[in-house]
């Protein structure tokens, strides 16, 4: 009786425990900001970016922010080609791309950066 007392209570806290994580956890989302997104693109340009990271970012849409989203949308085209340029190229080794890509993804850099400028600014008091 002993025996079935302790494994009750031990699967009740485990049921609990598992009931109260699902019940205030949140789902894990995605949400890259244009900073964070322009320190990997530097980054690409240096040859310090993760393939992971940099793949992530190309793969996944950016639903929060209309305007990185059509960042996003030309590092695709940069990555994947389209009617006017060829997929581009892989890198010698620390980078990931041949200096054509790279070339063609500081221009998108540089209109990254600008969005950034334009960012209206605010402070929580």
């Amino acid at each position: 009786m002993a025996e079935f007392l302790v494994v009750f209570l031990i699967s009740l806290l485990f049921i609990g425990g598992l009931v109260v994580a699902l019940a205030y956890g949140r789902a894990p989302t995605w949400r890259p900001d244009r900073r964070k997104v322009l320190a990997l693109m530097q980054q690409v340009q240096v040859g310090e970016a993760r393939r992971d990271a940099w793949e992530m970012f190309v793969g996944l849409p950016v639903l929060h922010d209309p305007e990185l989203e059509q960042i996003r949308r030309r590092c695709v085209a940069i990555h994947e080609g389209d009617e006017t340029h060829p997929p581009a190229g892989e890198g010698l080794e620390p980078y990931l791309y041949d200096r054509a890509a790279r070339a063609r993804l500081l221009e998108v850099e540089k209109d990254l950066e600008l969005l950034i400028r334009k960012e209206p600014f605010f402070r929580r008091f």
